[in-house]
């Protein structure tokens, strides 16, 4: 797929692209009686998937019950505990290395069938976008089994699991594509948990028609010369209301987002592609490739031929 065709794709759709999710990992975790764990926290994205039973979950605040069917993303899987009930103590549990391979773990009583049944999973993204990452999903996203839409999310995961822990050909590949459609349809079916506190980012921002307005025309144009004014026109707003609206609900200015999506694409580019630096310049509306490789720096902190060059030896 070209950077063209990227460009004209949904906004989510093109940013969970840009992610390059690179594996899958999935385990059991059962728990029997009285039982509470305290997960210390990973930088991946973990998921996990009610089977049977139901437990209480915190992620640094109130507990929430999930029940069978229930889905929980959390992107980097953050310190959480995990419980029969909230008033149970947590024992402090040690989270496996992302290069060990998983296995199942459970938790309370040992000598008898489990009564709860989750499928955790974790899995990691190609590093060169890896920061648009917090922009993107909230600290915890939740989808109920109760949401009549969630058959198709709760389709894709089956799909996932069964691909990750088979080798057939061409896994990888399927891996991957599955893991991008399951956080898109994870982001269309996301609401507001109680007790959740919904933090700013891009997913609250294309909560809002507005703001999600002015997203799409970024992500659809970036050569574009934006200004507020521009925005706000295609937000339906003013200019000053727009501006406080789309920092209050994506998290950073309106501008300040413009040049970090450029960023992102570059990067991109530079990675994928042997693009000379007059050509990414003026895909990405710069005027130059002086003045992209002056933003480009100071956003990144080297030169973009540096960062092509580094890219190009991580990827041998």
């Amino acid at each position: 797929m070209t950077w063209e065709a990227d460009l004209k794709m949904e906004s989510l759709s093109s940013l969970v692209s840009m992610l390059r999710p690179r594996a899958v990992h999935t385990k059991l975790i059962t728990g029997s009686g009285r039982w509470g764990a305290r997960y210390g926290r990973i930088e991946t994205t973990g998921f996990g998937l009610v089977l049977a039973g139901d437990c209480h979950l915190s992620v640094g605040g109130p507990h929430i019950r999930l029940q069978k069917g229930d889905f929980v993303l959390m992107p980097p899987c953050p310190e959480f505990s995990i419980s029969s009930d909230p008033n149970t103590e947590c024992v402090p549990f040690v989270a496996q290395s992302i290069e060990e391979a998983p296995v199942p773990r459970h938790h309370g009583r040992p000598d008898t069938d489990p009564e709860f049944k989750l499928l955790g999973g974790y899995f990691w993204f190609d590093q060169t976008n890896a920061s648009l990452l917090p922009h993107l999903l909230p600290e915890l996203l939740c989808v109920r089994n109760a949401d009549v839409h969630s058959q198709r999310l709760l389709a894709t995961i089956e799909l996932l699991v069964d691909e990750a822990t088979n080798q057939r050909p061409g896994r990888d590949l399927i891996v991957s594509r599955l893991v991008e459609i399951m956080l898109v349809e994870a982001l269309r079916l996301a609401g507001e948990e109680p007790g959740i506190r919904p933090l700013p980012g891009l997913l609250q921002g294309m909560s809002d028609p507005h703001i999600a307005a002015a997203l799409r025309c970024i992500h659809a144009d970036a050569a574009n010369q934006w200004t507020v004014a521009d925005l706000a026109r295609r937000a339906g707003l003013s200019r000053s209301v727009f501006s406080d609206r789309f920092a209050r609900k994506v998290g950073i200015p309106p501008m300040e987002y413009v040049l970090r999506w450029r960023i992102a694409l570059a990067k991109d580019m530079l990675r994928r592609d042997l693009v000379p630096l007059e050509k990414v310049a003026v895909r990405l509306g710069y005027q130059s490739a002086s003045a992209f490789s002056t933003a480009f720096s100071r956003e990144v902190g080297q030169p973009p031929s540096q960062f092509a060059r580094a890219a190009s030896r991580e990827a041998v």
